[in-house]
């Protein structure tokens, strides 16, 4: 007589647990676990924003920045405003960290890393997005420095194209805060009383409740729409008069 197995006993292939993705979730276990997190989400009209881009495809800069670098510079510039988000949190207290470095999330086959930006809020745009451009390539080849990760007071984890409108992340400890950015894509909004189509994005930004309230929140999500949606102030953001 043949036993079957118990539902328990299932037939699997295992794919052992990288370096990097162990490192990645005892990361996350302890931020999920030590920080309260909550988020606060907004609808950004991209029109400016693509309008900007336009025009750099139509300039000499080289590489051309993406809308990555873009909103970069927009974070770097938003922090030196709302300095509470651009900090550390430890025994001592919250520290309100003086240099604006700004992580970005680079997906790679081994996982999630964050390469760093120093003084994102000081470069041109043009050095912001050669940088960029350069550690995503060393990121993606498995190449990338821990050195080249360390020193973010805040991180941007921008989806790019896709369907995912948006999405929850997890602060990266010991900061205190996280900006995630959706697709973006043509949707309906209303502008003067009249359904338009323009592109569009949301964006949610998570906190720890240890650092930050709502209302810290909502006052720098609310600035930040507010960049992107004014012509001269989006051009100011990112260094471009």
């Amino acid at each position: 007589m043949t036993h079957k197995p118990r539902p328990d006993q299932q037939e699997y292939d295992l794919e052992p647990l990288t370096r990097v993705r162990q490192a990645i979730g005892e990361r996350t276990v302890t931020s999920f676990s030590t920080k309260p997190h909550f988020g606060t989400c907004v609808q950004v009209d991209a029109s400016e924003l693509v309008a900007l881009r336009d025009e750099l495809k139509s300039g000499s800069m080289d590489p051309l920045p993406t809308y990555n670098d873009l909103l970069l510079k927009v974070v770097a510039s938003l922090l030196t405003k709302h300095r509470r988000l651009n900090a550390w949190l430890d025994a001592e207290g919250l520290k309100l960290l003086k240099h604006v470095n700004v992580a970005f999330a680079v997906a790679t086959d081994q996982g999630v890393l964050l390469p760093v930006i120093l003084d994102a809020d000081q470069k041109p745009l043009s050095e912001v997005a050669a940088e960029t451009r350069w550690m995503i390539e060393m990121a993606r080849a498995a190449k990338l420095r821990a050195s080249l990760q360390m020193g973010a007071g805040f991180t941007l984890s921008n989806i790019g194209p896709g369907r995912v409108e948006w999405f929850t992340t997890i602060i990266s400890p010991p900061q205190v805060a996280i900006l995630s950015v959706g697709s973006m894509t043509q949707r309906a909004l209303v502008v003067d009383e009249h359904a338009v189509a323009r592109p569009s994005f949301q964006a949610i930004l998570t906190v720890d409740h240890q650092a930050l309230d709502g209302a810290d929140s909502a006052a720098a999500m609310n600035d930040f729409v507010a960049i992107l949606e004014n012509r001269e102030a989006l051009r100011k953001a990112t260094n471009l008069r």
